[in-house]
């Protein structure tokens, strides 16, 4: 009797992993086999492991793209906040946390990764869409506006590169979409850098990145006539971290790596 018993919990077992398993494979967001999905749907926020989300080190997040594997995802940025599992899934969900500069609160976004039928990541969503954008408008009394917008250069650019990442390139694409809205008159672009390294290779850097945005605003459309840029360095630092270079200092740093800029416009 007790070796039947025994079977048939074993069976129930088994057809309970074979459930959990082809229920796993199911997606939220109908991720179809290239792992792109039309309408990207989040999980509520309160259900996450940490709702309150973590500081994600945007390095890492900046260089996660297609064609990578679950495990090389989770090395750059953890394990999803999610009970959405290891195998079979192909949407993971995560909720992370941004500094701001100039003692503005902190941003939370919800970020997902979306993976083809090969278990390969393919696509990549925000919640909110502009996420990497953050802007602040100020109005004139001219009835002119400032539209000042800062970019993480970690997020934005390679370690010590001016080359765009594809997440410096979606929040250029959002820049773009909010200037075609209004009538540009003038923008002004300057990069900034850390204290870490030399005066002179650090002012170099911040015009190259800077260089780099005036080009990708032009190859939109945006007439080059009325921009102008500037590398500034490591001056107008927003925090001040002392100690010789290490990760932390590195890490603590990271708010005088940024990309400024502003756009001064009237409506339309």
């Amino acid at each position: 009797m007790n070796k039947q018993y025994f079977r048939t919990g074993l069976r129930l077992a088994v057809a309970a992993a074979a459930v959990a398993l082809v229920s796993a494979c199911g997606t939220v967001s109908k991720v179809d086999d290239a792992g792109k999905t039309a309408d990207p749907i989040f999980p509520a926020m309160t259900s996450a492991s940490m709702p309150e989300g973590y500081y994600v080190n945007l390095e890492n997040l900046g260089k996660i793209g297609p064609g990578m594997t679950k495990k090389q995802v989770m090395e750059l940025i953890g394990h999803p906040q999610f009970s959405e599992g290891m195998f079979f899934v192909r949407e993971w969900d995560y909720i992370l946390k941004f500094r701001q500069p100039n003692g503005q609160p902190d941003k939370v976004c919800q970020y997902k990764v979306l993976f083809d039928k090969d278990m390969l990541a393919q696509s990549f969503h925000f919640l909110p869409t502009d996420c990497m954008a953050p802007a602040v408008v100020e109005q004139k009394p001219d009835n002119k506006q400032v539209q000042h917008i800062t970019l993480s250069a970690d997020a934005t650019f390679g370690f010590g590169s001016a080359t765009l990442r594809p997440l410096g390139i979606a929040a250029l694409d959002d820049v773009v979409a909010k200037m075609s809205r209004v009538q540009v008159q003038s923008i002004d672009i300057v990069g900034y850098t850390d204290r870490i390294g030399s005066a002179a290779s650090n002012n170099a850097l911040s015009l190259r990145r800077a260089n780099a945005v005036r080009d990708y605003f032009e190859s939109r459309g945006v007439p080059g006539s009325i921009i102008t840029v500037d590398g500034r360095g490591p001056a107008e630092p927003l925090v001040s971290c002392p100690g010789p270079k290490t990760a932390a200092v590195i890490d603590c740093l990271a708010p005088n790596r940024r990309t400024t800029i502003a756009i001064q416009s009237t409506q339309q």
